[in-house]
């Protein structure tokens, strides 16, 4: 999607059931496990092993992480890092498949009934050459609020970033919207080096080169150093049931057909 002239970069997802009752984890953790890896190879354990505090999986496929417990199961998908394309819509649709069947292994395996929360959510990266830059577009995007002056000038200063945090009450679920400044940290080889040649430089294999080239300027592009980020959590409290396809699929069609209007 595209807000205010910068295009958004997904950056994680992440579905989340909360229930009561959820003790027959401690019985069944172990059996689940075993049921969820036979009915999908792609599902193993990592390093860390299942504890009576929470039982790890991931997927081999897409790297997919699930963790659940006694309280709360949890799966997420997260652009990887020097990645040159950020989570696409088929990756959002294979992650919606893997939650969907794994899902309802574990409502029935737990024998969960009583659900306090059922949230999706999703991140969306706006990059910026420059940390001010962000929080210009921030400023940009929520306008002038007027307490910010009167905010400002009772400190003797200006303001240098904002945060919004909004919840929004719609029909049928809920939408928790906050947008601020991040800056990355993570080191991450983009090909520099690459960039800073050209072509007509090179006598042999210049194709291979160009590519390698535009291999790095996308991993750039995607991977940005400043952004302004727009986080946006769907979710339903003390739903009478959960069906992780139908929620996740409607929360992603709320989202991205109504968040674009809201700063028009």
């Amino acid at each position: 999607m595209v807000i205010k002239g910068k295009s958004s970069i997904c950056n994680k997802v992440v579905y989340e059931v909360r229930y009561k009752y959820g003790f027959t984890y401690l019985d069944r953790c172990g059996s689940t496990v075993n049921e969820i890896m036979k009915s999908a190879s792609e599902w193993i354990l990592p390093e860390s092993s299942p504890n009576p505090q929470n039982a790890p999986l991931v997927s081999l496929r897409n790297g997919t992480r699930l963790n659940f417990s006694a309280l709360k199961y949890d799966f997420s998908l997260e652009q990887p890092l020097g990645s040159d394309k950020d989570l696409e819509e088929e990756d959002t649709n294979e992650f919606t498949k893997q939650v969907d069947f794994v899902s309802s292994i574990l409502n029935e395996r737990l024998n969960l009934k009583d659900f306090t929360r059922v949230g999706f959510r999703i991140w969306y990266l706006f990059a910026s050459p420059t940390k001010e830059d962000s929080e210009r577009w921030i400023s940009e995007l929520l306008k002038e609020m007027p307490v910010d002056n009167s905010i400002a000038t009772a400190f003797d200063g200006t303001i240098e970033a904002k945060n919004y945090i909004a919840i929004i009450a719609a029909k049928d679920r809920k939408f928790r919207i906050s947008i601020n400044g991040v800056e990355r940290y993570a080191q991450v080889d983009l090909g520099e080096n690459i960039l800073g040649l050209r072509a007509s430089q090179l006598s042999r294999d210049q194709n291979k080169f160009l590519l390698d080239q535009l291999k790095a300027k996308k991993r750039i592009a995607k991977n940005p150093a400043f952004a302004a980020m727009i986080d946006v959590d769907s979710f339903v409290e003390m739903p009478k049931d959960v069906e992780a396809r139908d929620f996740i699929t409607e929360s992603l069609r709320q989202i991205e057909g109504r968040l674009p209007n809201a700063f028009t």
